[in-house]
């Protein structure tokens, strides 16, 4: 009975130590988590728990609106940021050009 008792005890007291520990996070700390590959299932219940809208890993309070890509010829695609383009053509040799075939 005794032993009954002491597990009884340290089973509770341990899980109410390991419900708790998220709670002292902020939600900026829980929706970090979202810019990840995989969120651990106990963050995301966290989340959903407190209903926080996370966008980009940060908390917002309304998600951003999208911006249709249909356009009058079918799907369009944003033009990607031309300093990135330079950044990457100065990155990046293509070497001698050369003729197909190897001639």
């Amino acid at each position: 009975m005794k032993k009954l008792f002491l597990t009884t005890f340290v089973a509770s007291f341990s899980i109410s130590v390991c419900a708790g520990y998220l709670d002292d996070w902020t939600n900026e700390e829980l929706c970090g988590w979202t810019d990840s590959a995989s969120i651990p299932e106990h963050i995301q219940k966290e989340i959903n728990k407190r209903e926080i809208i996370c966008y980009g890993g940060k908390e917002v309070y309304e998600l951003p609106s999208q911006k249709s890509m249909d356009g009058k010829y079918g799907t369009t695609f944003p033009s990607p940021d031309p300093g990135l383009i330079e950044e990457l053509h100065s990155k990046h040799s293509l070497g001698p050009k050369s003729k197909m075939g190897g001639y």
